[in-house]
C-alpha cells in the first residue's frame, strides 16, 4: 500500500512499536550486522537502529493522540523484564537473527498491545503484530547467501541480556527512510504492597 494514499484526505504514516536496545549492546549488534553485510556481499539499504519490533501499522496523524493514550495504558500496566539474547538462527532462505531465548515475555507484551488494535487499523489495514519477535541481523536474503551465512552462524555463539523497561512509538512518512521517535513509554507497574502483620 502506498503510504501517501490518504484516508478521508489525511496522509497515512507508517508506525512501529519497538523495544529499544541499550547503547553498548546496540554497538555489538551493529558490528554483527556490518560483518555479515561485508563478508557476504549483501547489498541492502542501511539498516535502522537495532531494536525488537513488536507491531507495525499505518495510521493518519490525527489518530496519534488516541493511539498514544492507549499505549500509555499498556505501559502503565507493564512490568520491566529481562530480555535474554542467545545464539543465532534464521528463517529459512530469508533472514538471519539473534534468538530471544525468553521470547514468551515479549509475546506477552505484544498480546497486551492488541488492546490498541482498533485504533491501529483506522488507516484501513490490519496492524502486523509480530508472532516470532527476534533481533534481525539481515533480511531479504537470496537463497544461496542465506545458506552460506547459516553454515557459519549456526555454530557461532552469542550471549547478552538487558532489562526492557519501556517501548517506543516510531513514525515515518513515505519521504523518510528512517523513523523518528514519537514517544517513549516507561513501564510503570508497581506491585501492591501487602500490609505487614502486626507483631505482638
Amino acid at each position: 500500500m502506498d503510504k501517501t494514499v490518504s484516508v478521508t484526505g489525511h496522509s497515512l504514516y507508517e508506525y512501529q512499536v519497538v523495544i529499544d536496545i541499550p547503547a553498548a549492546l546496540r554497538k555489538r549488534i551493529e558490528t554483527d550486522r556490518q560483518q555479515i553485510t561485508e563478508n557476504y556481499g549483501i547489498v541492502q539499504p542501511p539498516a535502522g537502529r537495532p531494536h525488537i519490533s513488536l507491531v507495525r501499522f499505518m495510521a493518519v496523524k490525527k489518530m496519534e493522540n488516541k493511539i498514544t493514550l492507549q499505549l500509555q495504558q499498556v505501559a502503565m500496566a507493564a512490568k520491566p523484564f529481562t530480555v535474554v539474547l542467545r545464539d543465532y538462527d534464521g528463517y529459512p532462505m530469508h533472514a538471519v537473527f539473534i534468538q530471544i531465548d525468553n521470547q514468551q515475555k515479549v509475546l506477552d507484551l505484544i498480546k497486551n498491545l492488541k488492546s490498541a488494535r482498533r485504533l491501529m487499523k483506522a488507516g484501513g489495514d490490519e496492524p502486523h503484530f509480530l508472532l516470532d519477535p527476534q533481533m534481525v541481523l539481515a533480511g531479504r536474503l537470496k537463497n544461496d547467501t542465506y545458506i552460506r551465512i547459516m553454515k557459519e552462524y549456526q555454530h557461532k555463539k552469542f550471549a547478552a541480556d538487558f532489562v526492557a523497561d519501556a517501548f517506543l512509538l516510531l513514525r515515518r512518512n513515505d519521504d523518510e527512510k528512517r523513523y523518528e521517535v514519537v514517544k517513549r513509554f516507561e513501564f510503570a507497574f508497581v506491585p501492591e504492597k501487602k500490609p505487614q502483620g502486626v507483631l505482638f
